[in-house]
């Protein structure tokens, strides 16, 4: 997976924002040459590679600031390109993103209209100077990310150190998820495919690096596909690679596909569900001649690839459905791991909450707060339709917000979980759950039983009694 291509959906937002703001259109291009984001013509061309010689690839191999093209076809850095006759951008700009000092995309304005042309050519300093900061803001989103997955993309309950997963690592207690990480055990050394199943956030990425990096093939290539975000029309030559001519704009030595990239280690199909109906005939043929031909090729390539699919639908109805072939789902289905969502593993919510905590005071650089224990409660009662992954993104949020020293109470809690069903407000929303914390200790009939209470909500007694005598429990 290329750099930027992992903060896909940002870039996009950036390109539309820039487009609004500039009235220009934009492309970022990814280090392998990929659109990843785009506007206007361009965002048909997102997930397809960029022509040949074009400007875009001259930066990306150079990582030099690029110039403007305001008269392209006369241009000498033009005429390279391949679609170089049928071009109709009146002018461009480039301007590399780099990391690390090296160029791993570029960000694109291009002009359609002698309007946009005219704007390009007379604001060119500003326009650089405005690209060097969305340049940097790439970079920094990416660098924020590459701490965040240093812990193994934490927010699925695992931790990393030198990209080495171990099942010690992971996060919980509850018995639905220690028996399916007992099952996972079992099969590390397994050549058979893996089915993870379960809900979105639940930690199905995450589970197979854990596979993978407690097998024998940890010192092997760990590829990811996300089958859901690659172009159907792209699909089947990422997955088996092409040999040189096979489309237009292919790269002219070719490219080897992800199954070939993951020889010898493990290939973690994501969102199999996702995949096309017209490439899953060779996806089967793939896992059981366990060769791979490219497209435009004649060649058989041998494969020796742990295979790890993971979904978040119903296959089987898919397969009743027609739109998943059931000869491909016997095939994958071979050893079935489900991974429980929070709601079946409520006691482990305290666990990450500590963990996601420390986490954003480390990477914030704040003092790790207080919980008030009315908000502890909420947590552990929520609805986390999102799993882990919207546990952690709350948190987030929150430490984001707050200012320390500070103990964390409900007005830090992100908008969207201000309003609940048949609730329009804060206040009415934290009523509702007082009302309820205050019902599940009834009845109250000593004083004894009052202060314990009091205690152990960290109020004062009078405020219970007051409490009490608002939602008519006294």
């Amino acid at each position: 997976m290329s750099y930027i291509s992992k903060i896909e959906e940002f870039a996009q937002s950036c390109a539309d924002n820039m487009a609004d703001l500039l009235g220009l259109e934009v492309s970022i291009i990814d280090e392998l040459g990929i659109r990843v984001s785009g506007t206007g013509f361009h965002q048909s061309l997102i997930g397809k590679s960029i022509p040949e010689g074009s400007f875009f690839e001259q930066i990306l191999r150079t990582g030099s600031k690029g110039t403007i093209f305001d008269n392209r076809k006369d241009h000498e850095h033009c005429i390279s390109c391949i679609f170089h006759e049928r071009c109709t951008e009146l002018a461009t700009m480039g301007y590399p993103v780099m990391m690390n000092d090296q160029p791993i995309g570029v960000i694109g304005f291009i002009g359609f209209t002698a309007e946009q042309r005219d704007l390009i050519v007379t604001n060119k300093e500003k326009l650089y100077k405005f690209m060097g900061t969305i340049s940097t803001l790439l970079e920094n989103k990416l660098l924020l990310l590459e701490v965040t997955t240093r812990n193994c993309e934490v927010h699925e309950g695992f931790q990393q150190e030198k990209r080495a997963y171990s099942f010690n690592d992971m996060i919980g207690e509850s018995e639905q998820f220690h028996s399916v990480v007992k099952k996972a055990k079992k099969v590390v050394n397994s050549p058979s495919t893996i089915l993870l199943t379960g809900e979105n956030g639940t930690g199905k990425e995450c589970m197979a690096k854990a596979v993978h990096y407690e097998s024998s093939r940890a010192n092997q290539p760990f590829i990811t596909v996300n089958c859901s975000a690659i172009p159907e029309t792209l699909v089947e030559s990422e997955l088996f690679g092409y040999d040189k001519g096979a489309f237009t704009g292919a790269n002219r030595g070719g490219k080897i596909g992800k199954f070939e990239a993951a020889n010898n280690g493990t290939i973690f199909l994501d969102e199999i569900g996702d995949l096309p109906l017209s490439v899953q005939p060779k996806l089967l043929r793939v896992l059981q001649e366990k060769q791979v031909e490219r497209v435009g090729g004649t060649r058989q390539y041998s494969l020796n690839v742990r295979v790890i699919a993971a979904t978040n639908k119903s296959l089987w109805e898919m397969v009743t459905k027609e739109t998943f072939r059931e000869d491909l789902y016997y095939r994958i289905n071979v050893i079935p791991l489900r991974l429980p969502s929070l709601s079946e593993r409520v006691g482990d919510i305290r666990l990450f909450l500590s963990y996601f905590l420390k986490k954003y005071s480390h990477i914030l650089q704040k003092n790790v707060p207080k919980l008030d224990p009315l908000l502890e409660q909420w947590f552990l009662q929520n609805e986390w339709k999102g799993n882990i992954r919207q546990l952690e993104n709350t948190v987030e949020y929150m430490m984001n917000m707050v200012e320390s020293p500070h103990t964390l109470t409900f007005e830090d809690l992100p908008y969207y979980l201000h309003t609940r069903q048949n609730s329009s407000s804060l206040d009415s929303m934290v009523a509702n759950f007082e009302r309820n914390i205050l019902a599940q200790h009834l009845p109250l009939n000593q004083k004894e039983q009052k202060e314990q209470l009091a205690k152990m909500l960290n109020i004062s007694l009078s405020t219970l009694y007051r409490k009490l005598d608002k939602y008519g429990l006294s």
